[in-house]
């Protein structure tokens, strides 16, 4: 009998369970700090930890109509997505500007399929992405890592939207996908050292 009740015990408690953590969930996607909307799509960028090295972007629609975002390409048919086209503009301490483009070192190199980074966005919802400082390059300055200084370190998250690139023989129709185009750029992140 008591090998019969546990897993029905487990099951009530995980069930009076789910709406907490639900509703946790909401709370944090509420608090999160967001830049200004444009079309409908807003951004979010934070610190994730202590030193500022790991960070957690966001887009939002707040439109009342689905929307599909090319955030860039993935390798290995969706293994590996490498959003390439989020930016972050990055003012150090001193002031000075620049402009690093996502570019994950450990997948610099492609040699096979490449598909766009396809994300269906529906009205209402989120999608969050994990990202670290070192995973973002300078072009102008051959940086491979925002190099955080002592003082102020300032931050925004850049997107701007575009349609399919990536034109696969077994996809032809992903060109027709309602893509969503514009720029939108987040909050500003301030990251003190």
């Amino acid at each position: 009998m008591k090998l019969i009740m546990a897993p029905i015990l487990l099951a009530v408690i995980g069930c009076l369970a789910i709406p907490h953590f639900a509703l946790a969930a909401c709370e944090q996607t509420d608090q999160l700090p967001w830049g200004e909307s444009s079309d409908g799509i807003r951004l979010s960028i934070e610190s994730t930890d202590r030193d500022g090295h790991s960070l957690q972007v966001a887009f939002q629609n707040l439109s009342d109509r689905d929307v599909t975002l090319n955030l860039g390409y993935m390798t290995g048919n969706g293994k590996v997505q490498l959003p390439s086209y989020i930016r972050l503009n990055f003012t150090d301490a001193q002031g000075k500007e620049k402009l690093f483009e996502f570019a994950d070192k450990t997948h610099s190199f492609v040699a096979g399929r490449l598909d766009d980074y396809v994300v269906p966005l529906r009205a209402g919802s989120i999608y969050t992405l994990k990202l670290t400082l070192d995973q973002f390059w300078c072009r102008e300055t051959q940086e491979f890592e925002v190099p955080l200084r002592p003082g102020e370190n300032r931050l925004t998250a850049q997107f701007e939207g575009r349609g399919a690139k990536l034109f696969n023989q077994d996809m032809p129709a992903i060109r027709l996908m309602n893509f969503w185009f514009g720029k939108v750029e987040s909050n500003p992140l301030v990251i003190e050292r």
